[in-house]
C-alpha cells in the first residue's frame, strides 16, 4: 500500500504538466479556509471533508491513470508503485508494463521497433 499526501499529488500534476503533451485534470481545491483556528468544525478533520477530497483525488488519479499519453510517465508509475517519491528522479518514459513483467520473469528485455 502506497499512502500519498496532498501535496504529493500536487508534485504528480506539475511533473505531468511539465513533461507530457497531456491536459492534466485539476486538483480537488486546497483546504486553506478550514484550517482557520477559530472555526466551529473539525476543519480538515471533518469526515465529510476527508471523504469529499478522497473522492476527488481518486478521480484525479483515475483519469490520469487511464490517459494513453499519461501511462508510461515515470513520474507516474514511482507515484503509483514507489513508497517514498524521489524528486531527483531523471523525467521521462517508463518501459511498457508488458516489458516489466518479462523481466520479472528472467526474460531480456528489448526495445520492439
Amino acid at each position: 500500500c502506497v499512502r500519498r499526501r496532498y501535496s504529493d499529488f500536487e508534485w504528480l500534476k506539475n511533473e505531468l504538466e511539465r513533461d507530457s503533451k497531456i491536459v492534466v485534470p485539476p486538483l480537488p481545491g486546497k483546504a486553506l479556509k478550514r484550517q482557520l483556528p477559530f472555526r466551529g468544525d473539525e476543519g480538515i478533520f471533518e469526515e465529510s471533508f476527508i471523504e469529499e477530497r478522497r473522492q476527488g483525488l481518486e478521480q484525479f488519479i483515475n483519469k490520469i491513470a487511464g490517459h494513453p499519453l499519461a501511462q508510461n510517465e515515470r513520474c507516474l508509475h514511482m507515484f503509483l508503485q514507489e513508497e517514498t517519491i524521489d524528486r531527483n528522479y531523471v523525467p521521462g518514459k517508463s518501459p511498457s508494463f508488458l516489458m516489466c513483467c518479462w523481466q520479472l520473469e528472467g526474460f531480456p528485455c528489448r526495445v520492439l521497433s
